[in-house]
This record gives C-alpha cells, structure tokens and sequence, in this order.
C-alpha cells in the first residue's frame, strides 16, 4: 500500500483486543475537536511497531489524516 503525503496526527496506544474501537473514539471524539485540525480525505491507518507483548497487550499507533481547521 502507498500512503499520500500529507500531515497526520499519530496517536500511540497499549491496547487489548477489545479496546481497538475506544481508542478511535479517543481520537476522533476527544482529541480532534480541540486540536485545530479537522480530518483529511486521505486514509487512516494502525501501525504495529511491535509485536504483541506478554502481557497480551497490543503497542498500536493510530494515524489520523488532518488539515487546519
């Protein structure tokens, strides 16, 4: 996969399997309506930079397109 150019809010995140929706929701729903940027029309994507830990928790970063409001 390509990914665009352009600016993105990065977001890093020690979830477990089931915490993956609330950490979007933290996201979109928290962080972004007061960070002066509104999201792009590019795609959003997880990264894993690290395999699942012991402790079955997953290190996932979230990228969130974004613009100046």
């Amino acid at each position: 996969m390509t990914i665009p150019k352009g600016k993105y809010a990065v977001a890093r995140f020690e979830l477990k399997g089931n915490e993956f929706t609330e950490a979007w929701n933290w996201l979109y729903a928290k962080w972004l309506p007061q960070s002066g940027y509104e999201p792009d029309d590019r795609p959003c994507f997880e990264l894993y930079p690290e395999e699942k830990k012991e402790n079955q928790k997953f290190i996932v970063d979230i990228y969130c397109p974004v613009r100046p409001s």
